[in-house]
């Protein structure tokens, strides 16, 4: 494989102009140091218009780079444009010193200009968290394997391999039908084995399934073992891949060459060490391309030969392979005349072959040659100008068609809606107005004898499928009868069965056992939903995409989904009459993409705040239950903590009132939540431990189906309300449970949370290398999964645990610059690992009532601050107002921290009865026996003090 060249290092950009520095990595706006809140979207096209000021930029452009990979209407364009321009005059506004100025120019017909002076400078990234033995990457896509031999392809195979060797981009070419898949994924495997020891890999990429070009980058992307979600795939994948040797195996690539060849090209580029091997019916036609045309199966030249002459040819050869596979009687030389027949008439196209020799396990070889010639004659849909061989294929399928009866030929182009695996009933579904199930199932059996659907024995859940080209000609079949609109719209409400029934067996299949059972459908469920929005089913769509929401999280395409969201709504908000009930829950599933994707963003809060007034027009139940839920979360997750309280209470008396577990569950755990971060730490542990004593039997249901596990959620914050209460063993324990419950879950928000907890217990218990673990792991997950607002913690905590790890360099900076752009919550946290970083603001906060959680650490903080000053008075009322503070709260390691600090100044200053005073009583609420690195401390501080 070709050697890895060196990548550069990345660099961050600042963009400027006028009062505006716009930064690039950390995707924040300032104007004269102040933030200019703008959402995801609005961003991405400030940054594309920066990039080329002074150019028109046209919608197109900006669809493809803001949301490339997601399928989005124009409009979005116009609409994040308008939000954008309104962020800024209103920025400009605030200063009474500046003069208006339009930004952005529409130039009619053609798109949007950036009319100011732009200027761009380059800095250098805060330095990476401290070096973690990552857990094993997330695994590419392997390629498939293929349980049959490779006829007839040797010389094929090695030329390939030769290219390989030389070349970065190699794309074997030829008709459908011929053989590029196979004999890729056998070159591929031979690559591997010749690299032997070295560190390459090979990734598959299918794009068979793909009905346009707007989703190639997301399955480039997951082939590749990156995020499908996030604002800069790109990036992610240099990251993933930076120092790889990876052979990407693209299959399938003609009908999206226009979307494909843009994205190789940025990827051969960015990544020196890539080689990307390609299918396709025709060339990319991109530089450096090496093109291996595929011809067919050489044929005999003459009929009259020998059996061991004709097997001399790999056509008659793969013949006899899989006739005989197929249960064929072994052949001899009386049969070697007709074989020759039969390959020269199908012309070598290995598909052809494979279809015919199907039949030869119910069928004998004279009979088939008797009517090949007559089936290929009359049956052939192929175009007269088109090449011979295509012909021929097209007559070889149309053939194998001509021999279905009427239940098998209906069937068969039934089934080309299927845009991945299913399984019998997905496939009688289809068929559901047959008079007869057993005749239905008889055709489907019958098709796949005749191999035009597959079957693979190996896969119980979904063993059925059709291949590309058979899909294609079924499809034809299918848009040519007068059934595809009621066809179409049957694949629709059979999938919105199929999601409705995944919801229903939320409660009693592991988070694997339902991956495995439910995660192929997505391919469906996007095809059903685009479908029925083509034929303005709007109902359907927006039930579909409702129904699905397990799914898409569960898959981990948030970013994606929450797309498809926004665009649900604004049709369903448009309608005359509106269903309620489908917009509530369709604002609640937004809410919860918002949240994971992007944070407590004002997007986030319109749609907690709306689905909250239609959950109570609704007058359901379990809808108010969610939209309370998600109003809670919304105003923790952004520092409001009494807020958060308040609706947690009004959500408490709702599922009391309701007296369902599920929703006492729900609201135990979000007390919990919310008085913890109120600093209530009692009333947290003791709503945390009654969620875990509800017994839900049902852990994951319609009611929490967008939330993390149950008792993951219990047991993260039980864990770091017992460790501020000087409980660390108990502490540690339930913050080992709820990542082992995340893992064995599989389900990446549960992961994410459990780490939410377990990260700040184990950098507060002073664990660095368990820390520098979870740090890692959350990372990793958040990187991968495109979960942006859960990838900023993970940040917080590898910064959290930079600065525990070189006491020395808390002020670098690298670490103060990113405090500068990190919102309160973050901060806050930030505080209780290095008190360094303490600022009037935060000061100020504390003073106001707000961060009561760590109250007392930013007190304890602000005294540190003006001990170093020399204000030695300030500084013992700060400290005091800390001890103080975390003993009324209960926080017993806070208070033992706050008095540390106490008793050494006083201890400086001569006062050493009270310090040892202060000690004393900071100690005696501590777990006995709890190992503690500040108990240590406190005790070793004690006994000098008695010593004196």
């Amino acid at each position: 494989m070709h050697p890895p060249g060196d990548l550069p290092s990345l660099t961050d950009s600042e963009w400027t102009f006028g009062a505006y520095v716009l930064r690039e990595s950390q995707r924040r706006l300032e104007r004269e140091g102040k933030p200019v809140r703008l959402g995801s979207r609005s961003f991405d096209i400030l940054l594309q218009l920066l990039r080329r000021a002074g150019e028109v930029v046209s919608k197109d452009e900006l669809l493809a780079s803001v949301w490339a990979g997601i399928v989005v209407e124009e409009a979005s364009v116009r609409v994040h444009m308008s939000t954008l321009r309104k962020a800024l005059a209103e920025a400009d506004a605030a200063d009474a010193a500046s003069s208006a100025h339009e930004w952005i120019a529409s130039v009619p017909l053609k798109g949007y200009s950036f009319t100011g002076r732009v200027a761009r400078r380059s800095a250098l990234p805060a330095p990476a968290p401290a070096p973690a033995a990552l857990p094993a990457a997330e695994p590419f896509t392997p390629p498939p394997l293929r349980l049959t031999a490779l006829v007839g392809r040797e010389a094929d195979a090695e030329r390939l391999l030769q290219a390989l060797q030389q070349r970065r981009l190699v794309t074997v070419v030829g008709l459908g039908g011929i053989g590029k898949t196979s004999l890729a994924i056998r070159v591929a495997g031979m690559a591997q084995c010749q690299a032997g020891h070295t560190s390459s890999a090979t990734a598959f990429a299918d794009l068979a399934s793909l009905a346009c070009g707007d989703h190639v980058l997301g399955t480039l992307a997951r082939a590749l073992g990156a995020p499908l979600d996030g604002s800069d795939i790109f990036r992610l994948l240099e990251r993933r891949l930076r120092a790889q040797r990876v052979l990407l195996l693209v299959d399938n690539c003609e009908h999206v060459l226009d979307a494909l060849v843009p994205l190789l090209a940025r990827l051969l580029s960015a990544l020196p060490g890539l080689q990307i091997l390609a299918t396709s019916r025709e060339a990319l036609r991109l530089e450096g391309e090496f093109v291996l045309r595929l011809a067919p199966l050489a044929v005999p030249p003459e009929p009259d030969l020998g059996l061991q002459q004709a097997l001399q040819s790999p056509a008659v050869r793969l013949l006899v392979e899989r006739a005989e596979s197929a249960g064929a009687p072994a052949f001899g030389e009386a049969e070697a005349a007709a074989l020759v027949q039969v390959a020269r008439q199908l012309d070598g196209i290995p598909l052809a072959i494979e279809l015919v020799a199907g039949r030869l396990g119910v069928q004998s070889l004279d009979d088939l040659v008797l009517r090949l010639d007559d089936h290929l004659r009359l049956y052939s849909r192929g175009n007269r100008s088109a090449l011979p061989r295509h012909r021929t294929l097209a007559a070889a399928l149309d053939w194998s068609i001509a021999l279905l009866d009427p239940d098998e030929l209906r069937l068969f182009r039934r089934l080309s809606v299927f845009r991945g695996s299913f399984d019998v009933e997905a496939a009688l579904s289809m068929v559901a107005d047959a008079p007869d199930t057993d005749l239905a199932l008889d055709a489907l059996m019958a098709l796949a004898g005749k191999s035009l659907v597959g079957f693979d024995a190996a896969n119980p859940v979904s063993p059925y499928r059709l291949l590309d080209t058979t899909r294609s000609y079924a499809g034809r079949l299918l848009a040519e009868s007068d059934e595809r609109e009621s066809v179409l719209r049957r694949h629709a409400l059979y999938m919105l069965d199929v999601m409705n029934a995944a919801t229903a067996e939320l409660p009693s299949l592991t988070v694997p056992q339902w991956h495995g059972r439910y995660a192929h459908r997505l391919d469906d469920v996007r095809y059903a939903i685009d479908q029925c929005l083509l034929r303005d089913e709007l109902k359907t769509a927006s039930d579909l995409k409702v129904a699905s929401a397990p799914l898409w999280f569960h898959a981990a395409q948030i970013e994606e989904y929450r797309e498809r969201l926004l665009q649900a709504l604004q049709r369903e908000e448009a309608q005359p009459r509106q269903d309620i009930e489908t917009i509530t829950w369709l604002r609640i599933a937004l809410t919860n993409a918002l949240w994971h994707t992007h944070g407590p963003v004002p997007e986030m809060q319109q749609a907690c705040e709306r689905a909250f007034a239609s959950a109570h027009a609704s007058r359901s139940p379990l809808l108010e239950l969610q939209a309370r839920w998600g109003m809670c979360i919304f105003q923790v997750t952004r520092g409001d903590y009494s807020a958060g309280l308040r609706n947690a209470h009004g959500l408490h008396d709702f599922a009391q009132a309701s007296g369902e577990p599920a929703a006492l569950n729900l609201a135990h755990r979000m007390m919990a939540l919310t008085h913890h971060f109120c600093g209530d730490f009692q009333a947290s542990h003791d709503h945390g431990a009654q969620a875990l004593r509800v017994r839900l039997g049902k852990r994951r249901m319609r009611g929490n189906m967008f939330q993390v596990d149950a008792n993951v959620a219990s047991n993260t914050f039980l864990a770091r309300t017992l460790w501020i209460q000087g409980a660390p063993d108990r502490a540690r324990a339930a913050s080992d449970e709820a990542i082992q419950d995340a893992l064995a879950s599989g389900q990446a928000l549960s992961l994410c949370f459990a780490l939410f907890g377990a990260c700040p217990v184990a950098l507060w218990s002073g664990d660095l290398p368990l820390a520098q673990q979870y740090v890692a792991l959350m990372l990793r997950e958040t990187t991968h999964r495109g979960l942006t607002f859960w990838n900023q913690w993970a940040d917080c905590f590898a910064l959290g645990l930079q600065a525990l790890a070189q006491p020395g360099d808390a002020a670098t900076p690298a670490l103060q610059e990113a405090w500068q752009t990190w919102d309160e919550p973050r901060k806050e946290m930030l505080i209780t690992f290095r008190p360094e970083f303490v600022d009037d603001a935060m000061v100020l906060r504390a003073w106001q009532g707000h961060g009561p959680w760590c109250a007392a650490e930013i007190w304890r903080a602000a005294g540190w601050r003006q001990q170093q000053r020399g204000a030695l008075d300030e500084a013992e009322s700060l400290y005091t107002r800390a001890h103080e503070t975390a003993r009324r709260q209960g926080a017993h390691l806070w208070a033992v921290r706050a008095a540390l600090s106490l008793a050494r100044l006083w201890q400086d200053t001569g006062r050493d009865g009270p310090a040892r005073t202060v000690l004393e009583q900071a100690l005696a609420p501590l777990e006995p026996g709890a190992v503690l690195e500040e108990r240590h401390q406190a005790e070793a501080l004690l006994a000098a003090l008695h010593l004196r």
